[in-house]
């Protein structure tokens, strides 16, 4: 794939994905070979695996590290990764990810809302949505008066727990999605596995608490103790630990939640990759020595 094919010329940038795609390495070598900037973006989080810390580093400075002039990724944890790959950190920038603040905003109280945990995403192995629900139905054992709201669609829909406490519901438009937020204490998300979590960001700015496995890649960036509780994924025992702790928060601490919940996730959204991305195209200007 040439940048002739598609009827179009060299850019001066080219922020490209898709890295394993053989027509998007393509473009940006030419770009490159034309002395133009590839801004590459990345959504993979920190895991600590065997693969990631070696096979990572080797395979990263051999194929990748040489087509890109920066990286954005999402928040720390994709910092923390191509910082141990061999991305030099001052060419790493924060802010790929984010959901639209004026959909996702505001809220009652935390503790006027319903005692409610929401949960959004498939339903499928990876998420974690089957363990929730046994996890659930073990804590609300003893902690009655709270509900699971899962909102989404999968393959292990018909596997979910059929119990009163326990509501399913599909997908919805995002501004429906967001009264589920304001309607919910906390959000919990207990994947397996989770590069970053949008769901994640579109729940801070509608001022929830968070439950989040160890997994979650935006954990870093959107969870403190003053806002949330993290555990260990796939760890049924550790889910209703994490439970029964979130269901022990008193109004205080609830209101101390909602603030750094919508402060943390302040930080991210549209704004912020458009601020990156206009910073980096101001650095390249400016190396050219333009001043437009």
């Amino acid at each position: 794939m040439t940048w002739s094919d598609l009827g179009l010329s060299v850019p001066e940038i080219f922020i490209q994905s898709g890295w394993s795609y053989a027509a998007f390495s393509s473009l940006g070598r030419e770009v490159r070979k034309k002395r133009g900037y590839v801004i590459g973006l990345s959504d993979a989080n920190w895991r600590g695996d065997m693969r990631q810390l070696l096979l990572g580093p080797i395979g990263f400075r051999a194929i990748h590290r040489a087509k890109f002039d920066a990286m954005v990724v999402p928040g720390r944890q994709g910092a923390k990764l191509l910082t141990y790959f061999g991305m030099a950190s001052e060419r790493i920038h924060h802010g790929m990810y984010g959901a639209d603040p004026e959909i996702f905003t505001g809220g009652p109280p935390l503790a006027a809302r319903p005692k409610t945990f929401q949960y959004v995403g498939q339903f499928i192995e990876r998420k974690g949505v089957l363990t929730l629900g046994r996890a659930f139905l073990r804590f609300s054992a003893i902690h009655p008066g709270w509900t699971l709201q899962l909102t989404g669609s999968g393959e292990l829909r018909d596997k979910l727990p059929s119990d009163a406490r326990i509501k399913v519901e599909s997908f919805v438009q995002p501004e429906e999605l967001a009264t589920r937020y304001h309607a919910a204490r906390f959000f919990i998300l207990p994947s397996r596995v989770e590069a970053w979590g949008l769901v994640v960001h579109e729940a801070a700015l509608c001022g929830c608490a968070l439950a989040l496995s160890d997994a979650i890649g935006s954990a870093d960036d959107l969870v403190t103790e003053a806002n949330g509780v993290r555990f260990r994924a796939g760890d049924e025992d550790a889910l209703v630990r994490a439970l029964v702790t979130a269901a022990s928060r008193d109004e205080a601490w609830l209101a101390c939640a909602q603030a750094q919940s919508r402060a943390l996730a302040a930080n991210f959204g549209p704004d912020r990759f458009a601020r990156e991305i206009a910073h980096l195209v101001r650095e390249r200007r400016s190396g050219d020595g333009l001043t437009n």
